[in-house]
């Protein structure tokens, strides 16, 4: 359960101790690449480097959960345009080259970068964005659980389309972590279990583009708050075997953290969260691994949109699998990431999100080159992560 908004004499103090902790970390002035630098020193040493094949090889019994992760959801007016049908939207086909790599994960999640509060508060596209309720429909069928739905564009509509967003998803019997309807909304924790493991999610957005919340309604964007998350985090963890942490921040079409994202992952990740997965700059960055039972990814990039600068077209489904050992613990199995491309421009006839392997079918220019590059990247601060050209 998320904390409330009215915290106590013991949790200030936690969170005095949390800022100075903090404001003396940032003392060291270490730039994105010296943290970064840090963080391969770590990775590439013997011993870290077979701890995920140890976790494998060495588990005696135990339960796994697989989860996997796409990107934003962010539908420009051309990309709901060609999903328009005689009785209203329809997207199935635009997902339906990666349905299967989708539908069987044990848990899949979402990055809604747009609310869906369709026509009832009017459509909306750049740079305020609204996309029809049927997109939530459409990632049902390939298999989607739970959805980020707080983002910079949360308040695009203001309240009344966050709530009829909202609306929307618990109509679909869709589970959504990030924005709410209430404080009591807010206070239910969101867990999934599957395979007797419970996975919990949390989620976090740098802002609003400006845009403020109601009084009294800051329930509707749960924005980063680096005194208050540590607390919920924990709080999550008391509850769960796996958490998931959900931040929306960086630089747009940067494909390297900044010291900003290396710092509010950091902090997730000393609060106890298992897994931290990354949005907002449009791109893919490279995934970081702390630990046998902690990671995470610094950018999923997009998944669906209507943005078409080539790097913005690649994305991709992460997976990362979690096992819980007969004695309790639990740590990181695997992680793998499958690049897709989104296929699609203004003057199109259709969108596509199709596996980047498949790039010669689709007739991907670079197709092999982008492959290897996206290889790289994401690899660049741990090789934990198999890039791979199809999930199994």
């Amino acid at each position: 359960m998320q904390l409330s908004n009215q915290p106590s004499h013991q949790a200030i103090k936690f969170k005095i101790k949390r800022k100075l902790l903090l404001a003396l970390s940032l003392l060291t002035l270490w730039t994105p690449q010296s943290l970064v630098q840090a963080q391969m020193n770590i990775d590439k040493n013997e011993s870290a480097m077979q701890s995920l094949e140890q976790n494998s090889e060495s588990s005696q019994g135990g339960q796994t959960v697989r989860v996997r992760a796409i990107g934003d959801i962010l539908l420009h007016d051309f990309v709901y345009e060609r999903a328009r049908t005689a009785n209203g939207y329809n997207f199935d086909s635009m997902l339906a080259p990666v349905k299967s790599y989708l539908e069987n994960a044990d848990i899949t999640v979402a990055n809604m970068e747009t609310i869906v509060a369709g026509e009832s508060v009017g459509l909306g596209t750049y740079p305020f964005f609204n996309a029809p309720s049927q997109i939530v429909d459409s990632l049902k069928n390939v298999g989607v659980d739970i959805v980020n739905n707080v983002s910079n564009h949360t308040m695009d509509m203001g309240a009344q389309g966050v709530l009829a967003s909202i609306k929307a998803l618990k109509q679909r019997d869709m589970m959504y972590v990030g924005s709410y309807e209430s404080w009591e909304d807010y206070n239910t924790p969101r867990i999934i279990e599957r395979n007797g493991i419970k996975v919990g999610f949390l989620a976090y957005a740098y802002g609003l583009n400006g845009l403020e919340r109601p009084q009294n309604q800051q329930y509707l964007a749960t924005l980063i708050d680096k005194e208050l998350m540590p607390l919920e985090i924990k709080d999550l963890n008391s509850k769960v075997d796996v958490s998931v942490v959900i931040i929306q921040n960086g630089e747009e079409y940067e494909t390297m953290p900044t010291a900003d994202q290396i710092a509010t992952h950091q902090l997730a990740r000393d609060a106890g969260a298992n897994f931290v997965l990354g949005g907002h700059p449009h791109v893919l960055e490279p995934f970081i691994y702390y630990n046998e039972s902690q990671a995470g990814l610094f950018s999923h990039g997009n998944f669906l949109t209507g943005q078409y600068e080539a790097a913005t077209k690649v994305g991709g489904i992460t997976e990362f699998t979690y096992r819980k050992l007969d004695d309790g613990k639990v740590v990181l199995d695997s992680m793998r990431f499958m690049p897709t491309y989104n296929i699609g421009l203004p003057e199109s006839s259709e969108y596509l999100v199709v596996p980047l392997a498949d790039w010669q079918k689709y007739n991907i220019a670079n197709g092999q080159a982008l492959m290897d590059e996206i290889r790289q990247r994401m690899t660049r601060f741990t090789n934990k992560v198999q890039v791979v050209d199809y999930l199994d």
